[in-house]
């Protein structure tokens, strides 16, 4: 049996959402919102990511990714400190 690929996860923390994106997709992931109903914000700055960076995944692999807005309007939301619920299936269908 081969030994299916892996690759890494980058740091997105601290990025402009599209560079986030832009990095993420170079690096064969797939940077998602913590809830699957609810899209990313267009613009904004990641605060947080799930897996960390460094971590080995399935290329396609998600990485959820909190994002500030920016313009104050306080509330959650850009905290990953609990685990994120589940996400999307891996490209296996085994998640």
């Amino acid at each position: 049996m081969r030994k299916q690929e892996k690759v890494l996860v980058p740091a997105l923390v601290g990025l402009e959402v599209s560079d986030a994106h832009q990095l993420a997709f170079t690096a064969r992931v797939v940077a998602v919102a913590p809830d699957p109903d609810t899209p990313l914000p267009i613009t904004g700055t990641v605060t947080a990511q799930a897996p960390a960076p460094g971590t080995r995944v399935v290329p396609a692999a998600p990485v959820i990714i909190a994002v500030d807005p920016g313009g104050g309007g306080g509330g959650g939301g850009g905290s990953l400190a609990e685990p994120p619920p589940p996400g999307p299936m891996d490209p296996a269908g085994t998640k």
